[in-house]
């Protein structure tokens, strides 16, 4: 997936995901996603997000039990303030601004 950061938010960005809170860690883990990166593609300012998930039920369905989870929506409404809403954002509401990417080569 990817983000549209707002002119001059990627330091501010930084510092929070420097400072994740422990809820919000936890609850991404306890859906079932793993091995979670973002990377900053700073001459287009925009951040590509990569996880695996391992969870049994529906990737969905698992981002909506995540967005009920302690802290969630706080930290989603914080972050908003550092992003742009693009067109093609897609997700369990109208507060997500990650747009899906189409994978066009995987290896093992």
């Amino acid at each position: 997936m990817v983000l549209q950061l707002k002119p001059g938010a990627m330091p501010a960005y930084r510092q929070c995901h420097d400072a994740q809170w422990p809820e919000v860690r936890d609850a991404l883990r306890a859906v079932g996603l793993r091995n979670l990166s973002l990377w900053y593609d700073g001459g287009h300012n925009r951040v590509f997000y990569y996880a695996e998930y391992g969870g049994a039920e529906p990737f969905q369905q698992a981002m909506q039990r995540y967005a009920q989870m302690p802290r969630v929506q706080a930290w989603e409404e914080r972050m908003h303030q550092y992003q742009e809403r693009p067109a093609g954002a897609v997700g369990v509401s109208e507060q997500v601004y990650w747009v899906p990417l189409e994978e066009i080569f995987h290896q093992e």
